[in-house]
């Protein structure tokens, strides 16, 4: 009935020896699990659970893990058939576990695989919730500069701006994701807003090198052309706008470590999309709002924070974005398209 897909090279598995075999013992007769060393293992091990009739699909890992088990599913099944062919099992275990606990499962995918395998030997079944995707769809830079569409489904992205641009330090070092780590860089990230009011001018070429990396990696924008919902992106004076330092949009509401709660108005039938200029000190006004899940329309004059049925960006010349889809750095694209995908159900355990 469940077939569990896991990735021993994880930031969380690695150094935790017998880890199939645990699960494995844990499942029983229940269900099977496949070891991926790669993101192209992943469909292999998706056809093998449909041939054997395994109704519950398990990322062992965080948002990442199920995006690319969806995506799997998606491109070798087709969408639809994808959303009929089983039960998605988001366990809680990664970085970034927005779905999991937008869902109220709890950190621990041996728990929750532990309550999945009880339900079913009682000849029980665990609770669905249905969840909207997005269809992320594009043109991709390669190698050799040769373009390729793009397409994934996803549930939270960031386009460009100061959302993208958080993951590039987040993923450096280490790659911790503790509340501590996060609220650390994001104090680096206001810090370097206001260290670039300070240093402006003539007092421009005085800036520390570490405050202008900092302002390099935290608060570079990107130039393209925005359409929500069709309409063209204007700022305050109503003309196009074409500088954007926040583009994001998801299809649930997100907590971030508990510290950040942004997105209130995605549901089923919306996606919640923020999209402008946005200043540092803007920024700073407005956090203490996102912390609560409150919409910060009425602070951002050149920036839109509202429901949208899609959102379309394509990079003015010259330029690029590196957006990030449920935790997923993807590099180099020309345009990106988000609007509503199929829904999913999630088995919550």
């Amino acid at each position: 009935m469940i077939g569990v897909v896991i990735n021993p090279f994880s930031r969380r598995n690695r150094g935790q020896s017998g880890l199939k075999r645990k699960l494995e013992r844990l499942l029983g007769d229940h269900g099977r699990v496949v070891e991926t060393y790669s993101t192209d293992a992943i469909i292999p091990a998706l056809k093998q659970f449909a041939d054997e009739g395994r109704k519950y699909w398990v990322a062992d890992g965080g948002d990442g893990a199920l995006h690319w088990m969806i995506n799997g599913a998606c491109r070798y099944f087709g969408p639809q058939r994808a959303t009929e062919i089983a039960r998605f099992v988001p366990t809680g275990g990664g970085s970034v576990d927005f779905v999991a606990k937008g869902l109220g499962i709890e950190r621990d995918p041996q728990k929750v695989l532990a309550r999945l395998v009880a339900t079913i030997a009682k000849g029980g079944e665990p609770k669905y919730v249905p969840v909207r995707s997005m269809e992320c769809s594009g043109t991709q830079v390669l190698f050799g500069d040769s373009r390729e569409p793009f397409r994934r489904y996803a549930f939270a992205t960031a386009f460009a701006g100061y959302g993208a641009n958080f993951f590039g330090p987040l993923h450096e070092g280490s790659g911790e994701k503790s509340p501590t780590r996060i609220a650390a860089l994001m104090g680096a990230a206001f810090g370097a807003a206001a260290g670039r009011a300070v240093f402006q001018g003539p007092l421009a070429g005085l800036k520390p090198k570490p405050l202008a990396k900092a302002e390099y990696d935290f608060l570079h924008p990107l130039r393209a052309e925005v359409r929500i919902d069709g309409e063209p992106q204007l700022d305050r004076n109503g003309k196009v706008l074409e500088t954007f330092t926040v583009l994001q949009c998801a299809a649930m509401p997100l907590s971030l470590a508990g510290i950040l709660r942004v997105f209130p108005l995605a549901t089923n039938d919306q996606m919640h999309v923020h999209a402008g200029l946005v200043t540092g000190a803007q920024a700073a006004r407005v956090w203490p709002l996102l912390m609560t899940g409150k919409r910060v329309q009425h602070l951002l004059p050149d920036a839109y924070d509202g429901p949208a049925k899609s959102i379309s960006v394509v990079c003015l010349p010259g330029d690029e974005m590196n957006p990030v889809l449920d935790g997923e750095v993807f590099f180099r694209l020309e345009s990106l398209t988000a609007t509503l995908g199929p829904v999913f159900e999630m088995a919550v355990p």
